[in-house]
Parts: C-alpha cells; sequence; structure tokens
C-alpha cells in the first residue's frame, strides 16, 4: 500500500484530502480496506460517479479501473483513524 496526500492532479481532489493505493497483486487488501471504511464510515461509491450521487457520503470513496485502486478519504480523522488499522 502507499499512502499520500491529494493534490491538483488527482481526481476528488476538490472533496478528499488523503488516499491510499494499492498495486494489483495486493487487489485482495484493497478490498478488505474497502470493506473496513464501509463498516466504518457507512456506505459509499466510486468516485467517478461520487459528485452526481445527492446523498454520497462525505467521508470516503474508492476507485478500481484498469490504472489504480485507491482509497479516498475526507479528513485527517477518517485518515488517521486509518492509519491505526493498517499501518
Amino acid at each position: 500500500m502507499k499512502k499520500g496526500k491529494l493534490d491538483a492532479r488527482f481526481k476528488g481532489y476538490e472533496h478528499f484530502k488523503y488516499y491510499t493505493g494499492f498495486r494489483y497483486n495486493e487487489i485482495d487488501k484493497f478490498n478488505e480496506v474497502r470493506k473496513w471504511c464501509w463498516e466504518q464510515f457507512g456506505s459509499s461509491c466510486e468516485i467517478t460517479i461520487h459528485h452526481k450521487v445527492t446523498n454520497a457520503n462525505q467521508t470516503w470513496c474508492w476507485v478500481l479501473d484498469d490504472y489504480r485502486a485507491r482509497v479516498y478519504f475526507a479528513t485527517d480523522k477518517e485518515y488517521q483513524w486509518f492509519l491505526l488499522k493498517w499501518f
């Protein structure tokens, strides 16, 4: 897993502050983290439709496509909670 802070190069920069990225050989870990986020922060959606969904969860979301597997976190609170569990 790779963790980092979002900047203007990243999709979702306007709504999310942090991310964690996964290599494709870590797809099982991505699925575990996404499940954990769902249990801790509630349901969410993919970042590609996040801005279109009226009542989208504002604390976290994810992307899984041909190029990347990432989980995004909106604030320090969610990100620190994630770090305590997974790092």
